[in-house]
């Protein structure tokens, strides 16, 4: 280097950037910030993160168990309410049917003492007309037979009675009846038992 170089200025930008090309890959010395954690603080957050997902699964295993607690809780006393529902269910039904019971049984020991047929006769009478307006407010309505025509929806034929040309009633009309059939809710409860109409066959 001769003297006229080492008396020209130095250039700063100029220094920086070849103390730049002399660092490895250009970027310069390392500093505190770019330094590697050690393997006890990796460890370390490693063991945190695991504390806290820890804590987290026991609190939801804790949750789930509340709440299978709950459900199993509910379930029971669900199913005590439908057995006490299905134990009672017919309590507004025998409500009803007691005054009923009650009027049957002053007819009858009225009867016992009068020894008056048609006073008991009377009595029944009421007594039976009570018990199908009882029925009446659940739903039970008796089906209308007689003088029908024949319905298989209704009725159950369990015989035929042979009637002349000249009569009024029809074929397959009901002209008997030996059981009532009822309606629950306009939906056949029991059909009726009944006596159907055949007519006579023509003498040859």
């Amino acid at each position: 280097m001769n003297q006229q170089e080492e008396d020209k200025p130095v250039d700063p930008k100029r220094q920086s950037e070849e103390s730049k090309a002399a660092s490895p890959e250009g970027k310069g010395p390392a500093t505190a910030e770019e330094a590697p954690e050690s393997p006890e603080s990796v460890i370390e957050t490693l063991r945190a993160g695991y504390e806290k997902k820890e804590q987290e699964a026991r609190e939801a295993q804790n949750r789930y168990l509340r709440t299978l607690a709950d459900f199993e809780n509910y379930k029971k006393r669900a199913q005590r309410d439908q057995a006490e529902a299905l134990k009672y269910a017919n309590e507004k039904l025998i409500r009803e049917l007691l005054p009923v019971i009650d009027n049957l049984d002053r007819a009858l020991s009225h009867s016992r003492e009068t020894r008056d047929f048609d006073r008991m006769m009377e009595g029944v009478e009421l007594i039976y007309k009570q018990f199908l307006s009882m029925l009446g407010k659940f739903g039970v309505v008796p089906i209308e037979s007689l003088n029908q025509p024949f319905d298989p929806f209704l009725h159950q034929s369990i015989g035929q009675v042979e009637v002349d040309e000249g009569s009024d009633a029809k074929e397959n009309q009901v002209v008997g009846e030996t059981q009532k059939g009822y309606y629950f809710n306009e939906r056949v409860l029991r059909p009726s038992l009944v006596m159907i109409a055949k007519k006579k066959a023509p003498p040859s």
